[in-house]
């Protein structure tokens, strides 16, 4: 990776990050839906730094739809029924899995993959997650299947209120 494409890789992720943190602890939903956007052009960011267009505008979709379902007035939050063990058991082992992903991450020797074409380049994104990375592909994958639960979720529930 060339200088160019590492600040752009390095000032995505400071604003995903930024985004991401923003979303957890803004008090009002408005900021929070503004702060997922950021988190959307930030993950979107990431993914044209590595050359993979198609992935770039399926994050900006995804995560901006999501930040326009939480910014909207049809936004609704409800207590809810899960004990605070579980709460805490399930911090945990989310606190496992991240350190999981930061000992790969940190001591893993990492795939040159090639660039092989295409506007967007998915191909060449497919072949370094899965030369090298096949737990963090599998940690993005259950985050993707969480996020189209909880849409169709809030869409369903939407749907019902009128």
């Amino acid at each position: 990776m060339d200088s160019l494409h590492a600040i752009g890789f390095y000032v995505s992720a400071a604003v995903s990050l930024a985004g991401g943190l923003s979303v957890a602890f803004l008090p009002d939903r408005l900021r929070r839906g503004i702060a997922l956007g950021a988190v959307a052009i930030g993950v979107a960011g990431i993914y044209l730094s590595l050359s993979a267009g198609f992935a770039a505008l399926v994050a900006l979709a995804c995560y901006g739809g999501c930040a326009v379902l939480l910014a909207g007035p049809s936004y609704r939050i409800f207590e809810s029924v899960t004990a605070t063990v579980w709460r805490q058991l399930g911090a945990i082992a989310s606190a496992v899995l991240l350190v999981a992903l930061a000992y790969a991450a940190y001591f893993g020797a990492f795939h040159h993959a090639n660039y092989f074409g295409g506007d967007f380049g998915s191909a060449a994104l497919g072949r370094r997650l899965f030369a090298h990375d096949a737990l963090a592909t599998e940690a993005v994958a259950a985050l993707v299947l969480v996020a189209l639960v909880g849409s169709t979720i809030a869409w369903r529930s939407r749907d019902r209120s009128r």
